[in-house]
């Protein structure tokens, strides 16, 4: 099992490719832009076993999409997180065999101490506890994703 942190620019078009259709195989990113919003991000992180069987990334959030995130959430102190933890996905055939903490430690060692902040759909229960484990806390109210007919949970890393 390899981890792979790379910029968007570091990446091959195969590498970005893979990456844009494991965010769009979760079902619950807008496509509307992906492409630039992913060449945009601060870093990349892949997990290949064989294959790419995960993926997230280190946003660089858009200033508007940030506070309005805050906002819905009723958090404070938006100001704080510089990068957003994001894209997260463990393709459905590598589900249950531990990728996701494998996903998560790459991350942690990426951002290197970086606050940031991520939201998670409210039922996903793996993700808040990976989230709980990595020393992630959950802040304030859910709110509903514009994405789907879920409400959504913003958790924050100092």
């Amino acid at each position: 099992m390899e981890r792979i942190a790379k910029t968007p620019n570091d990446c091959s078009v195969t590498e970005l490719k893979i990456f844009e259709k494991l965010v769009s195989d979760g079902g619950e990113v807008s496509l509307n832009g992906l492409r630039q919003r992913i060449q945009r991000a601060e870093k990349l992180l892949f997990i290949h076993d064989g294959e790419y069987v995960a993926i997230g990334a280190i946003k660089n959030p858009n200033p508007d999409y940030k506070a309005g995130i805050f906002e819905k959430s009723n958090a404070p102190e938006q100001s704080k997180y510089q990068y957003e933890l994001g894209w997260l996905n463990v393709s459905s055939a590598a589900r249950g065999k531990g990728y996701g903490r494998f996903l998560m430690e790459a991350i942690k060692e990426s951002l290197a101490d970086k606050a940031c902040f991520a939201t998670t759909r409210e039922d996903n229960a793996p993700m808040h506890h990976l989230f709980n484990q990595f020393c992630f806390s959950k802040l304030w109210r859910p709110f509903r994703s514009e994405n789907g007919d879920y409400f959504l949970v913003l958790y924050v890393k100092p």
